[in-house]
Parts: C-alpha cells; structure tokens; sequence
C-alpha cells in the first residue's frame, strides 16, 4: 500500500459537473471540445487557440484531474496561455521543455503526440497546414481515441434507507491514466424514479452521452471499490479549481460526511476526485457483488470495467 503520490491506487472514478455535463445543460454540446468553440471567443492566434482547446478537452474528458507534479515557477494570472501549459504540464501531459511562444506545425504534433500518449495512445501525424479546420480534424480523431480508452461507466448510488435518493452521481474512469473516484452533489431533481438508464443518458463527456451504467446502495457502490474500509485509507486528490495541500487524507470514520459534501474538505465543492489506497480487488470480490447492483453492463464488462488496468509507464 503506498501513499498518493508515488503507489498504485485502487480506485473508481465518479464525475459530473463543470466539466462533465448533463445534457439539460445548455453547455453539452460537443462544440466543448472543439477548436471552433475557442476561435470564436478569442481574436488570439493558432497556437494559443489550439493550447487553450486542448486544456479544455482534458477539462471535459477528465473531470477533477489531479495534478501529478507541482511546478514551482510562476504563472501571470492573467496569461491564459501560461495558464493552459501548466495545466498540461502538471497533468503529465506535455512535457515541460514544450514552448509555446513559437507555435508551428511541430509543437502541434508534439502537443498531440503528448496527449495520447498519456493514454498509452500511439502518436498521429497532424496535418501539415496549420489552420482552425486542420486543428479541428485533428483534436476530433484524438478526443475520439481518447473516449474510446477511458470507457466511462456512470454509477448511480441510492440511499438504503431511500431507495428513490440519490446518495451520490458519479462516473467510473479506472480506465483513465488517473484512476479515481470523482464525486458529485446529485443534481436538483434527480430520483431514481427517473430510472438508471434516462439519469445516465444525461451525463455527457465532450458532448458524448456515456453509455454504460452501474447502480446500487450507497455501501455496495463503496464496496466496489474496498473490501476492508479499515485497511483502505480515503484521500482527496484533486478538484476543480485546484484545491491546495492536498492529497488529503480523510480521517477514518469521516468518509460518510464526506461523501455528502457534510466535511469541511469539501464542503465549498461541486464535485471532487478520491481515491482508496488498497490493494487491488479480486475479480471474485467483484463477482460477488454482480447481484447487489443493477448494470446495462455484461458480466464480463461489469469486471472488467471494476477492474483498473496496468500502471502506464
């Protein structure tokens, strides 16, 4: 079992909210993830536009993504460029010699290159022609690749003591280069009542509807992730904005408060990434839970979906 910045997690991932929207939102378009989306705000040139459109693709993709390094330089507010290159740059993203002051075709093709290969993505050749329409194909065929890779799965979690309350809303992102559990206050107006699959369909990520759905009682939605609470400690990892001196983690017992948003750690948050530092779940451990939830997801996707891949290197 290690700490959260250097050991393998055994975690889920739930997230709704600025960056992942539900479809009665006027912003779940898939013009989110676009170029075009940031061109016509912007009188900025292709290389800013093109940062900025990136940043905001793994914003929408990836909700509350924590930060895997710190960087100590300095960032201008106000400098939206340097802004994004950090961003990126703390993800694990883009390489921190990237320089964005003399953007060409090659810093695109290393910007994308960096990109997918966070997923474990192979690199594409970028047109040779810089424009918005030759971006635009571009960031489609890799925020396309990347959705693909991720496999979101939305996990519905009802009060035992309510069935028809949501206890949390989330999105299952083990598949992700950040595997975790992003947690959501459940929108105004949700019920189960409404039923699993129309809840589901309202979660969009870069304006694709997620497909795929787990629901079950609060404490069996925990169990998919921990067999012992009292041997997998909680930690807070990221949010949106970021949240300073975290990884936190949550004192034992607290984890209830937490999730309803009751903790002071969270208490001013719309949604936030946990994660459980465990060991990883047996396939039989999650076998065994198959019939306490209710899935569109097979048998067979259902554990692999549970499951967390091999650490990308």
């Amino acid at each position: 079992m290690c700490g959260p910045a250097t050991g393998s997690w055994r975690a889920l991932a739930v997230g709704i909210g600025l960056a992942v929207f539900v479809t009665t939102s006027a912003l779940a378009s898939s013009s989110l993830c676009s170029i075009e989306s940031v061109a016509v705000r912007s009188d900025a040139s292709v290389g800013p536009v093109a940062l900025r459109a990136v940043a905001n693709a793994v914003r929408t993709l990836e909700p509350s993504l924590p930060r895997t390094r710190r960087l100590s330089s300095a960032v201008d507010p106000d400098d939206a460029v340097q802004r994004d290159v950090r961003y990126l740059v703390e993800r694990g993203l883009l390489p921190s010699w990237f320089d964005p002051t003399a953007f060409d075709e090659a810093s695109w093709q290393v910007l994308v290159a960096a990109l997918l290969a966070g997923y474990g993505l192979p690199p594409v050749t970028v047109e040779e022609q810089l424009t918005l329409e030759t971006l635009e194909a571009d960031l489609d065929a890799v925020v396309s690749r990347i959705l693909a890779v991720i496999r979101p799965v939305v996990l519905l979690a009802w009060d035992p003591d309510d069935d028809d309350r949501i206890a949390f809303v989330g999105l299952v992102l083990n598949w992700s280069p950040y595997p975790r559990l992003v947690v959501m206050r459940p929108p105004d107006g949700w019920a189960m009542s409404d039923g699993a699959r129309e809840l589901a369909g309202r979660v969009t990520l870069c304006g694709a509807s997620i497909r795929d759905w787990v629901s079950a009682p609060a404490p069996v939605a925990r169990a998919l992730f921990v067999q012992h609470a009292d041997d997998a400690p909680m930690y807070l990892v990221g949010s949106d904005p970021d949240r300073d001196g975290w990884p936190y983690r949550v004192p034992a017992g607290e984890e209830i408060a937490v999730f309803a948003f009751d903790h002071p750690e969270v208490a001013d948050l719309e949604r936030f990434s946990a994660v459980f530092a465990a060991e990883p779940l047996g396939i039989m451990h999650v076998v065994r839970l198959l019939p306490q939830v209710r899935t569109n997801l097979s048998p067979m996707g259902f554990v692999r979906a549970m499951q967390t891949p091999p650490r990308r290197n």
